[in-house]
C-alpha cells in the first residue's frame, strides 16, 4: 500500500524546535559505545575517505542530530576478556560488566557535554544545543539480569530494548540462533512494558518475534533491518518479512534502513538504488511515514562495505535526492530523514515523573 493508505497513518509530529534545520537526520542505530570500547575517539573526526566514518563530528556532517545509540556487547569472542565481550549467555558477570562499561561511556560523554541523553518525553520539547542527542538502546539482553533488573537500567537512561543479537541471548533467539523467548525473556518483555521501554525486533529470530508479539501489545520497531523478500532466497531471518513489516506498522512503529552492503544486495556491491529499493519496499507495506534510517555505520564493518556514494554521513543527502527523484514529497522525505523516528520516540518516551 502507498503512504496515503498506510495503517494508522498520521501526520509527523512537528520537530522544528528539536532539530536545528530541515536538513537534520535521525539515525536509529549506531554502536557508539562499542566503537569507543574498541578505541575510537568519538570526539575526533575521521573524514570522507577513511576506512571508518562514525564519530560525533563525522555524523554532524550529515547532519545526524539524534540517534538510538546502542549498548552492544559481543558473546563468543576468542578472547572474552576484551572489555566489550563475554564468553556466552551463562557468563552473567562478564556480560553485565561489559554492558555497564558501555552505559558508563554514554553517561561520561553526557557529563562532559559531548552528548545529551533523552530520557523523558519533555526532553524532546527543548531546542538543540549543537550536541548529539541520543536515546539508549540495549542490543542483546545478556547484560541485564532478568526482568527485575531492567528498572536499574531504566533509571540510568535505557529506553529501547532489543532482546537478542544474531547469536541469541538467555532471553531470546537471534537470527542465527532460531528459537523463541525464554522464561527470562518473557519476564523482560513484561518489565519493559511496565516501564515504558520500547521493543526493538531487529535481530530477533522469527519464533522470538512471534513470541514478542504474543506477549506484548505495545509498539515495536526494527531499528536496522531491511526487506527479506528482496534478498535472494528470502530465508535469512536477519531481514523482515512482509507480515512483520505490516505488524510493526499496525503497532505504530517504524523500520530503519540498514546500510550494510550485504543486507542490501547479494553477490555484488550495493548501490544507492538498492537502498531506495528497500526503502520503497518497506514503505509500500508500512507507509512512507513508517520508514527511516538505521544505518549501523561501523557496526562490525567498514566503509568499503557500504554502498558506493554512501560511505560517509556527509553523503546521506544522496538518499534524500534519490527519494525525491522517485516522487517522494518534501514532507515525506523529511519524515524519512528525521520526522518519522522523532514521532516514534515522542510517542514512546515516558513523561517525566513529578519528582524527576
Amino acid at each position: 500500500m502507498n503512504s496515503t493508505s498506510a495503517p494508522n497513518a498520521q501526520p509527523t509530529h512537528d520537530a522544528t524546535a528539536f532539530f536545528s534545520s530541515d536538513a537534520a537526520w535521525f539515525d536509529a542505530h549506531l554502536d557508539l559505545a562499542y566503537l569507543a570500547e574498541l578505541g575510537r575517539d568519538l570526539t575526533r573526526p575521521i573524514g570522507v575517505g577513511g576506512s571508518h566514518c562514525a564519530t560525533l563530528p563525522d555524523l554532524a556532517e550529515a547532519p545526524v542530530e539524534c540517534c538510538l545509540a546502542t549498548i552492544f556487547c559481543e558473546p563468543g569472542l576468542d578472547d572474552p576478556s576484551q572489555p566489550w565481550g563475554y564468553r556466552d549467555s551463562d557468563d552473567r558477570v562478564a556480560a553485565r560488566r561489559a554492558a555497564v562499561r558501555q552505559l558508563d561511556r554514554y553517561l561520561a560523554l553526557e557529563a562532559c557535554g559531548a552528548i545529551e541523553v533523552l530520557r523523558w518525553r519533555e526532553d524532546l520539547d527543548t531546542p538543540g544545543s549543537g550536541r548529539m542527542r541520543i536515546a539508549i538502546l540495549v542490543e542483546g539482553a545478556d547484560g541485564i539480569d532478568g526482568g527485575e533488573d531492567l528498572a536499574w537500567w531504566f533509571d540510568r537512561g535505557v529506553r529501547v530494548l532489543g532482546l537478542a543479537w544474531a547469536r541469541g541471548t538467555r532471553a531470546a533467539g537471534g537470527n542465527a540462533a532460531p528459537r523463541g523467548l525464554s522464561g527470562e525473556g518473557r519476564d523482560l518483555v513484561a518489565a519493559a512494558d511496565a516501564l515504558g521501554v520500547l521493543h526493538d525486533a531487529s535481530h530477533l529470530a522469527d519464533a522470538a518475534f512471534a513470541d514478542l508479539l504474543a506477549r506484548s501489545d505495545r509498539r515495536v520497531i526494527a531499528s536496522h533491518s531491511n526487506a527479506r523478500w528482496l534478498m535472494g532466497s528470502g530465508e535469512n531471518q536477519r531481514h523482515l518479512t512482509r507480515d512483520q513489516v505490516a505488524e510493526i506498522a499496525r503497532r505504530e512503529g517504524a523500520v530503519g534502513l540498514n546500510l550494510y552492503g550485504r543486507f542490501l544486495a547479494e553477490d555484488r556491491s550495493a548501490t544507492l538504488e538498492d537502498c531506495l529499493r528497500h526503502v520503497e519496499a518497506i514503505a509500500e507495506i508500512a507507509g512512507r511515514e513508517r520508514v527511516g534510517l538505521g544505518s549501523d555505520l561501523d557496526g562490525g564493518f567498514g566503509t568499503a562495505e557500504l554502498p558506493e556514494g554512501l560511505r560517509h554521513p556527509a553523503q546521506f543527502p544522496a538518499l534524500d535526492h534519490g527519494l525525491a527523484a522517485r516522487g517522494w514529497s518534501h514532507e515525506e522525505r523529511r519524515g524519512f530523514r528525521c520526522g518519522n523516528w522523532f514521532r516514534v520516540l515522542r510517542e514512546s518516551l515516558p513523561p517525566r515523573p513529578p519528582h524527576r
